[in-house]
């Protein structure tokens, strides 16, 4: 062995350690930064189950008004604001970004009842695939729903689909009643 190459050898090992410990760092850094960001940004809208779903539909449907103006704020791929009107449990008028919607068929769409059949249609794709029966191509879904505790109706909804960039959400900015 040539005089230095023990001292070379120690050397190397301790800039591998130097390394090594600075990556192992780096990476408990990196993991730590992301918890506090999740725990920091973590949305307080409550996990949908298809029992929430039903208990708010059936609150809704016991204590559902004849006459209300809804509000409902969208945001994602299409965001918007909706208005509508609704006399005698029917969507009489509505109107999207201020402008009011041409065909009356769309009317209901952001109706209570409207949206809890959205909403319904999505709850039963999760029944589907939590009992094995979902198409595979079918998106997987995250729900997050808030109910209003007295009427029932869809204060906030968020749907995920993981498979794609898409997450629509909309939240009620305002339920009137009419007298």
């Amino acid at each position: 062995m040539e005089s230095g190459e023990p001292e070379r050898a120690f050397a190397d090992r301790g800039a591998r350690r130097v390394v090594l410990w600075t990556l192992a760092g780096l990476a408990l850094g990196a993991c730590l930064t992301i918890v506090v960001l999740r725990v920091l940004h973590r949305d307080s809208v409550p996990t949908l189950t298809p029992d929430l779903f039903h208990a708010a539909r059936q609150r809704w449907k016991a204590n559902e008004p004849a006459d209300y103006d809804l509000e409902v704020r969208v945001t994602g791929s299409q965001p918007a604001v909706y208005r509508v009107e609704v006399r005698g449990g029917q969507a009489q008028a509505a109107w999207r970004n201020g402008q009011p919607l041409k065909q009356r068929r769309t009317f209901g769409t952001w109706s209570v009842p409207g949206m809890f059949g959205t909403i319904g249609r999505d709850v039963e794709a999760i029944e589907r695939r939590a009992a094995g029966r979902a198409d595979p191509r079918a998106p997987e879904l995250t729900l997050r729903a808030e109910f209003d505790p007295r009427y029932g109706y869809p204060r906030r909804y968020q749907r995920i689909e993981w498979s794609s960039p898409v997450e629509v959400s909309w939240e009620v900015v305002e339920f009137r009643l009419v007298p």
